[in-house]
């Protein structure tokens, strides 16, 4: 007989099983619990009732089981979230450089922890709930964060989207231990320095994702002249510096974004007046103003925000991709480069690939690909949860 707090699988949902996708939705269940408890760990079970897995319950979500486990046997959670989170750093540990301090930790699901984000920046953890299940652990899931070497302090910052419907409220707040009194840190990214606000910022405070992509444009960087549009705390721009680039052009419509540059220069002794300019702008029209203007650069930096954060948005992200990369490619002198970044997880490969060819046609520009750019070893991509695999992108040369 079938326990009430059991969800049954429909003929679709028992198809995700083999897969090991973590991800069930409410089309893939003939039954769940009725007023079931919010981030509950459920079993999940087939027609005849026999038990196939355990996932954390979310009754007002559409996305309303994240499997943690598979089979009969039900997971102590606790002890589960221990172990995932140190095969979780183990598996960064060879990848870390020395004096590396600032990494993403855990990676959700790919993680084998649905839902659940941890960043590093050197002393602080920074932990997203990203749903009910994880929420409900989060006591568990602190006091063994606060175990490990090295962390003083631990922040939660639930702001993702969603959570509405995850029964979890939107909240910034210390979890365990002191900030430090500026509560701002210095951390490396890269080759460079950079401020982080554990509180404040995008993300987790930066875009972990793109720390070490600078390098990329190392070697064009020696007397050139760089536009870096959608420069956030300005990444490209300070590596660019470093590696000698004549003249630097930061876009970004945050002013907080641009202070946040304008810090980071200072940290890294790179504030020189006429070579770096950081300007708060729509980057779109200011663009299409440098277009106007004939400004040329030799290396274009496009690292836009996600377009398509769903299968809704892509052909709409299909336009702006190509707009930008358009506007790109006009404005690079003879022999110039041009990296392009796509962070939308439901505008793949060829889909950006094909956006590219499609700009340089319209601009009869001929241009090969010298790098292609993936999302780095900590933030890695499970194979069987597709979803994983967000980032990814392109250092072209562009010739006319």
């Amino acid at each position: 007989m079938r326990s009430r707090n059991t969800a049954t699988l429909s003929e679709k949902g028992l198809e995700k099983i083999p897969l090991r996708h973590p991800w069930l939705f409410r089309g893939d269940f003939t039954w769940l619990p009725p007023g079931g408890e919010n981030g509950a760990l459920i079993p999940v079970a087939g027609r005849k009732g026999e038990i196939l897995g355990w996932g954390m319950f979310s009754p007002g979500a559409s996305l309303c089981v994240r499997l943690l486990s598979w089979g009969p046997d039900r997971p102590e959670i606790r002890s589960l979230s221990e172990k995932k989170i140190r095969e979780a750093e183990e598996s960064r540990r060879p990848f870390l450089e020395e004096g590396e301090d600032a990494y993403r930790w855990v990676h959700g699901e790919a993680d084998g922890l649905p839902g659940l984000v941890v960043d590093r920046y050197g002393p602080v953890a920074v932990v997203q709930t990203l749903c009910a299940g994880m929420y409900r652990s989060l006591s568990c899931l602190t006091e063994f964060l606060a175990q490990q070497p090295g962390v003083e302090a631990i922040v939660l910052r639930n702001e993702g989207r969603y959570l509405e419907s995850e029964g979890i409220p939107r909240e910034k707040r210390l979890l365990y231990g002191k900030m430090p009194d500026s509560k701002v840190l210095s951390v490396r990214t890269g080759d460079a320095r950079s401020l982080v606000d554990p509180f404040g910022g995008q993300k987790t405070g930066l875009y972990l994702d793109v720390r070490k992509f600078p390098r990329a444009i190392r070697p064009l960087c020696e007397g050139a002249r760089v536009l870096d549009a959608f420069s956030y705390a300005g990444n490209f721009s300070i590596h660019a510096l470093l590696w000698g680039a004549r003249e630097v052009l930061a876009l970004d419509q945050s002013e907080e974004a641009l202070s946040l540059a304008k810090g980071n220069l200072n940290l890294n002794g790179l504030d020189r007046k006429g070579q770096v300019s950081l300007e708060e702008c729509n980057v779109f029209d200011r663009l299409k103003m440098l277009g106007e203007q004939n400004l040329y650069f030799d290396v274009v930096v496009m690292d836009p925000p996600p377009f398509a954060p769903s299968r809704k948005q892509v052909e709409g992200a299909r336009r702006g991709y190509k707009e930008l990369a358009v506007r790109a490619f006009r404005m690079l002198a003879p022999g110039g480069s041009l990296l392009f970044f796509s962070c939308s997880q439901a505008f793949g490969r060829e889909a950006l690939l094909e956006t590219l060819a499609a700009a340089a046609r319209d601009v009869k520009k001929s241009c090969r690909i010298t790098a292609e750019i993936h999302q780095p070893s900590d933030h890695p991509v499970g194979l069987s949860f597709p979803e994983s695999d967000y980032l990814k992108g392109f250092l072209m040369e562009v010739r006319s």
